[in-house]
């Protein structure tokens, strides 16, 4: 009995400290020592544990160690019915008993195949099975039975096969009758299909996890890059994961205004648990053409327009544009910028989604030389003007630091928010951003690089993003470019 005592103290002790990853030997050997107090052989507890959770003693989690131990505790557990393997699957496996019409949900077949749909009909043992490819005649012999544990966070525990799944919720028939219940109030679930438990079913992302998975918050990044073999293509930008750890990008209004660019990023650190994700990334932009209209439309508030009696930032001034103030003599220059970024994401101590956050710091040549590309002076109705760099130390070097948050609201609806300190940022109107982006203001279109807007030097931007479906995602946000989307081809 002492032994035993050592055990689970050595047990509590692994449990405060460790939740994740696979069971401890601590854990193992407890398991084994109150599991034999209670009369099961070592082959009983297999029996059971491959029963419950489909795998052996050594590949449990840290947390399903911890859920055996309190079930042997609670006397919850009983010996197994022995398991009789089938000489075949398809012996092994449970015919579904009940089917009905209107049901609606991801079917399970005898063949292995899945079919997400609706049944229309039942007429002599055949199901009549609309789904998005078509609808099918199907005998019902064929269809597994589904069924499921649910326990809530209050407590209640609710079996019984399911009749239905929608995003928000589960239909699961009991002994009582049917139960509705809600996905964000789940705290465990078990799945069976054809009576053999289902793997994933124990894992909350497969129910509360986000589809979207960003590469982006707004027009800053993430750690996390495109996935390998992937395309996307945005409102200002393509791209390609060459692979899981590297991506490279491209700003679609630049390329096609003579200045071919690629900005790679490389995840140089990734660790990942079942409750949470890390990475750290760099990345930098390489411009071979790069205007110096932008840089002076960028950074025009930090251009200082004297007169005898005023200062007065050139943003602020309509009469002239960024052609007349810089030489005429400048060709493109390149350009460079970088930064680094480092993201998390975790699983919502609600149980439901999860929350994912990213900080980063970007720095570029922009001021290289700077005094080099405005003209000493400029006319403004027969009235001449000094022109001059701010000297104020904030303009010294251009630089952009931000924080941004991911927060899923269900499976297709994520918040959004994102704040920063910008020394080339200026906030813009609807109608001014949709002139700059179609080029109505004389600079490039498919970019955003206008002169105007209002210095904000600190701010914050915040919106929604939803999922269309597995390739599309729209967003709409309150600062610009406003309205976000998102198109992405998997695996090329």
């Amino acid at each position: 009995m002492n032994q035993m005592k050592e055990k689970l103290l050595i047990f509590s002790f692994s449990l405060i400290f460790a939740q994740n990853g696979l069971i401890l030997p601590g854990q193992r050997n407890a398991v084994q020592s109150i599991s034999a107090s209670m009369g099961f052989s070592s082959q009983d507890l297999s029996e059971y544990i491959l029963q419950e959770y489909g795998m052996s003693l050594k590949d449990l989690s840290r947390e399903q160690g911890a859920d055996i131990i309190r079930a042997f505790q609670t006397g919850s557990i009983v010996k197994p019915q022995k398991i009789i393997i089938a000489k075949t699957p398809k012996e092994a496996l449970k015919i579904a008993q009940i089917l009905e019409s209107g049901m609606q949900k991801r079917f399970h077949f005898f063949d292995g195949t899945i079919r997400e749909g609706e049944i229309l009909s039942i007429e002599n043992e055949i199901i009549r099975l609309k789904t998005s490819s078509g609808i099918f005649n199907i005998p019902s012999d064929q269809f597994l039975e589904e069924s499921a544990q649910i326990t809530n966070k209050n407590g209640e525990l609710f079996k019984g096969a399911v009749l239905g799944e929608t995003v928000e919720e589960f239909i699961i028939r009991t002994a009582y009758g049917d139960a509705v219940v809600q996905k964000r109030d789940i705290q465990k679930m078990k799945r069976y299909h054809g009576g053999i438990l289902d793997r994933q079913s124990e894992e909350r992302t497969k129910f509360y996890q986000g589809e979207a998975k960003l590469i982006n918050v707004f027009l800053d990044p993430t750690a996390f890059p495109l996935a390998g073999n992937t395309f996307y293509l945005s409102g200002l930008s393509i791209g390609y994961g060459l692979t899981d750890r590297f991506m490279i990008t491209s700003k679609i209004g630049s390329d096609f205004n003579n200045d071919l660019n690629l900005h790679p990023r490389f995840r140089f650190y990734h660790k990942k648990s079942a409750q949470k994700e890390v990475a750290a990334s760099w990345g930098i932009g390489l411009h071979r053409n790069y205007p110096v209209e932008s840089i002076l439309s960028k950074y025009s508030h930090a251009i200082e327009v004297d007169s005898a009696s005023t200062t007065i930032p050139f943003n602020e001034i309509k009469e002239i544009s960024v052609d007349e103030i810089k030489k005429s003599d400048l060709d493109p220059r390149f350009y460079v910028e970088g930064y680094v970024v480092f993201s998390s994401r975790r699983v919502n101590p609600t149980g439901r989604g999860k929350i994912g956050w990213s900080t980063g710091f970007k720095v570029s040549n922009a001021f290289n030389n700077k005094s080099s590309l405005i003209k000493d002076s400029v006319s403004i109705e027969d009235q001449n003007y000094a022109l001059a760099w701010s000297q104020n130390k904030k303009y010294s070097i251009p630089f952009r630091a931000w924080a941004s948050l991911e927060y899923d609201l269900r499976k297709d609806l994520k918040f959004l928010g994102s704040a920063w300190v910008d020394n080339g940022y200026r906030s813009m109107a609807f109608g001014d951003l949709l002139k700059d982006y179609i080029g109505d203001d004389g600079t490039a279109a498919l970019s955003l690089e206008s002169s105007s807007g209002s210095v904000s030097m600190v701010d914050f931007d915040f919106g929604m993003q939803y999922t269309v479906n597995e390739n599309f995602r729209v967003g709409l946000h309150f600062q610009q470019p406003y309205i976000d989307f998102y198109w992405e081809f998997f695996e090329f």
